[in-house]
């Protein structure tokens, strides 16, 4: 691997290591994270994950994973480039969603059938009738934008109903079922997974593709039913900015769509074992291991991960910018949204930092510092231009929050609320959205244990929850330490805010946390 390593904790997203690692990015995959056996498991069709989350690599992962024995893996990777057309078929259908949906529910299953052939195609003539592409070799993003370019052909000028009928058509043709059923036999052997990941950002005002995502989520609750237990796995990778807005406006009846979602939330252990794990086989490869990391390392034991992965490179302590004692893994930690993207570039920035000053793999307390200072601002305007599609001028509303103390009162927010309202678009401002927005950013977290004896606030942000947080006057509100530089922040309490539970993780991660429970207790 070492010609092909470039960063000591690898690169922030997956598709940049698959183009460098190649093969050999099974070997770099941690597979001990706990969303890899949930995602795998049949009854799992959707899995919900914000940007930076780990989607792309768990999808992947599908290719690779042992539970599945010698699976056939479809990744279907390419959204941009279906985007188009699928808004033009999602467009013809009726503004009711009612109707719209159910019928774009058979056109996504006819699509992923289509995929599943071209597959397929050489391993039954059944199937190879039916395939469209006559043994081309196209991705499976181009065979899903041909499909429907087709269908959009085939039903030239009819109407909605028409095309709907078309569709049910094709779906019961002979040779479609004969093709069908030579799958399923081939599944019967060799399983087949068909990973389809969807675009970062949508337009949530735009209903022909808000249709189009939901229809696409009924179908995998439809398909998994009918054909997870014959061995075809259908997985929906959804974005987790746009997934609310699904669940609460657009799906039909979310509770009979959406059973056993996967959510990429990360806990702090996972996230401490998959850093040392990267880090650990960068420093294998280049003969760099420390004395306390040669030997039996416990993947599994995040105390075993903290005492000879982290501790003997980062340190035990720092001394923060505002001249606060804490422990190196809690203040980088805490300057993320618990993503792996966030701490890998933390991780990267910190390094790069090191190899400048020849002292690489050791990190000082200043390379920390200075390293999650200039990166902390990156972090904070990549949250928020992931929401610029669900909220137009997101940055410059945002703008309202400037100069707010690092803790304040919710009824803070209804006043700063009002200095935005002229940046939302028409007839979309109140109060009660902008505190929705800066909650569903992550930018503000509610209050949840306060100790100004210990100088840790302990808060709950929503991108660590699977439901919305609401905010309302009467809480007490604190702003993510990510954000303090880009809302220039009034950080002269002397307290850390925390953006997870100290008490938690003081039990998991022995006593990188354990200062923080004993102070809570003494």
């Amino acid at each position: 691997m070492k010609k092909i390593r470039r960063e000591p904790f690898g690169q922030a997203d997956c598709e940049s290591e698959l183009k460098i690692l190649r093969a050999e990015y099974s070997k770099l995959y941690f597979d001990e994270t706990p969303f890899n056996s949930a995602a795998i498991e049949p009854q799992s069709y959707v899995i919900i994950g914000r940007r930076g989350s780990g989607k792309t690599a768990l999808s992947q992962y599908f290719s690779f994973q042992k539970v599945i024995g010698d699976p056939i893996y479809i990744d279907v990777d390419e959204p941009a480039v279906y985007q188009q057309v699928l808004a033009g078929i999602a467009a013809r259908a009726s503004e009711s969603r009612e109707i719209a949906i159910p019928r774009l529910v058979k056109i996504w299953q006819y699509v992923i059938w289509c995929v599943v052939f071209e597959h397929t195609r050489h391993e039954a003539p059944a199937i190879a009738r039916v395939s469209r592409n006559n043994g081309r070799n196209v991705s499976v993003s181009h065979v899903i934008n041909g499909v429907i370019e087709h269908l959009l052909a085939l039903f030239g000028n009819d109407d909605e109903t028409a095309c709907a009928a078309h569709v049910e058509q094709l779906l019961a043709g002979k040779n479609i079922e004969a093709a069908r059923e030579a799958a399923l036999r081939i599944s019967a052997k060799r399983p087949i997974i068909i990973a389809i990941d969807t675009l970062e950002k949508y337009e949530v005002e735009d209903t022909a593709l808000m249709n189009a995502m939901a229809a696409l989520i009924q179908c995998a609750a439809d398909f998994n039913l009918d054909y997870a237990e014959q061995g075809i796995h259908l997985k929906v990778f959804i974005s987790g900015e746009l997934f609310p807005y699904l669940k609460e406006e657009v799906l039909q009846n979310p509770s009979k769509s959406i059973k056993e979602p996967v959510y990429l939330l990360w806990r702090p252990r996972d996230l401490l074992r998959l850093i040392g794990w990267r880090f650990f086989c960068y420093l294998e490869a280049y003969g760099l291991l420390r004395f306390e990391s040669k030997g039996k390392i416990d993947w599994e034991d995040q105390r075993d991960v903290m005492a000879k992965m982290w501790r003997p490179y980062f340190g035990l302590e720092i001394t923060n910018r505002r001249g606060l004692k804490e422990r190196t893994f809690s203040y980088v930690l805490r300057h993320t949204q618990m993503r792996p993207r966030q701490l890998i570039l933390l991780c990267n920035a910190i390094a790069r930092r090191a190899i400048r000053a020849r002292h690489f793999p050791l990190f000082t307390e200043e390379d920390i510092r200075l390293a999650v200072r200039e990166a902390e601002s990156d972090l904070a305007s990549e949250i928020i231009n992931s929401f610029s599609s669900v909220y137009p001028h997101v940055s410059t509303i945002v703008d309202a929050l400037m100069k707010l103390p690092m803790l304040f009162a919710g009824n803070e927010l209804d006043k700063r609320a009002s200095q935005s309202a002229s940046e939302w678009p028409q007839n979309s401002y109140s109060p009660a959205r902008f505190r929705r927005l800066v909650a569903e950013l992550g930018i503000v977290g509610r209050v949840r244990r306060r100790n100004d004896v210990a100088g840790f606030v302990d808060a709950d942000f929503e991108y660590s929850l699977r439901d919305r947080l609401p905010i309302t006057h009467r809480d007490e509100c604190v702003i993510h330490p990510m954000f303090y530089q880009r809302f220039n922040v009034d950080c002269s309490l002397p307290s850390r805010v925390m953006p997870f539970s100290t008490e938690r993780e003081a039990r998991e991660i022995d006593s990188d946390f354990s200062h923080l429970y004993t102070a809570r207790h003494a």
